[in-house]
């Protein structure tokens, strides 16, 4: 019987024979985040933005 090597992704738990596949497929989680964050500044920025629809 021939053993592999399991490299697993430490966020999600998906296993890979080969190290290259794993980091690869990381690259998806590291774009997910920027994406996040991304949004979650934009919220932010319209939420800081002063109304000034009232004044006059």
């Amino acid at each position: 019987m021939i053993n592999y090597v399991m490299f697993q992704c430490s966020l999600c738990g998906l296993k890979f024979v080969e190290e290259k596949r794993l980091k690869i497929h990381f690259k998806t989680h590291e774009k997910k985040e920027m994406k996040n964050k991304t949004q979650k500044r934009s919220a932010m920025v319209d939420f800081e933005k002063p109304d000034f629809s009232q004044v006059m």
